[in-house]
């Protein structure tokens, strides 16, 4: 379980790496279904698909009541409900230099991480692979979120406005003094606690290895977070059946 001071390192930073409870053949069925729906293809090194699979090595980590606790924690709340999924394989890029690009996915006011609960996204990236530096590493600058949301909570026009997932560059984000972006490194098996609201993104594998990771994310019950359109509909659909995938005992964690 995670401990108060990876739950402070989370809010402080807005990235915490810590222990999972998945075994090795768990992480190993799971890295094979990867195989089996993000096999390499030329020219495309980041395959990745959002809410659109069920199989039963990913489904039952998405329903591992590990992450449902967690996201308790992080989020200060009774009880949480499954927001979205997806997965990725980032595959060697040979002849290329490293290199990153970087973005938030959603902006928060000061407010919305003073809630109880909070009233954000709390996103598990689960490394199915070891993670170096050379390997993909998601590159993050510790503490953006907080100026971002400093800044908001002061800006008319964001008082009252809806919580919505809208991805921005780092080139469109205000001019703040962000820390320097650092590496994310991981053992397979562990998990990245997130808020995508911190300058984020991923880089080139410059490695030899495949770098695969399930991401998970959890919003705690009565809090709403739009989504684009398209986005919104994908989630109604496949959260009807996901639901039928899972366990009696686990389907509550996905709320219709």
């Amino acid at each position: 379980m995670i401990t108060e001071a990876e739950v402070r390192r989370f809010s402080e930073d807005g990235a915490v790496t810590i222990d999972t409870p998945l075994t090795a053949q768990e992480i190993a069925a799971a890295c094979a279904a990867f195989d089996r729906l993000l096999p390499f293809r030329e020219g495309k090194f980041r395959p990745s698909l959002t809410s659109c699979y069920f199989d039963p090595e990913i489904v039952d980590i998405i329903q591992h009541p590990f992450f449902e606790e967690t996201a308790k924690r992080i989020l200060d709340a009774d009880g949480v409900q499954f927001f979205q999924t997806a997965i990725l394989t980032a595959y060697p890029k040979p002849g290329v230099p490293f290199s990153f690009w970087q973005h938030v996915d959603i902006q928060y006011r000061t407010s919305d991480f003073m809630a109880e609960p909070k009233n954000i996204i709390c996103s598990f990236f689960l490394w199915l692979t070891d993670v170096n530096e050379k390997r993909a590493p998601m590159m993050v600058r510790p503490g953006s979120h907080h100026l971002i949301a400093e800044l908001r909570e002061r800006d008319p026009d964001w008082e009252g406005a809806p919580i919505r997932v809208a991805p921005v560059p780092l080139a469109k984000l205000p001019g703040l003094a962000y820390s320097e972006p650092v590496p994310l490194l991981a053992t397979a098996g562990q998990v990245t606690v997130c808020t995508t609201a911190a300058v984020h993104g991923a880089s080139v594998n410059v490695d030899t290895e495949p770098r695969k990771n399930l991401v998970i994310t959890f919003t705690a019950l009565g809090v709403t977070v739009s989504l684009p359109p398209a986005e919104e509909e994908q989630k109604r659909t496949y959260d009807r059946e996901l639901r039928a995938h899972l366990r009696p005992e686990r389907k509550h964690i996905v709320i219709q």
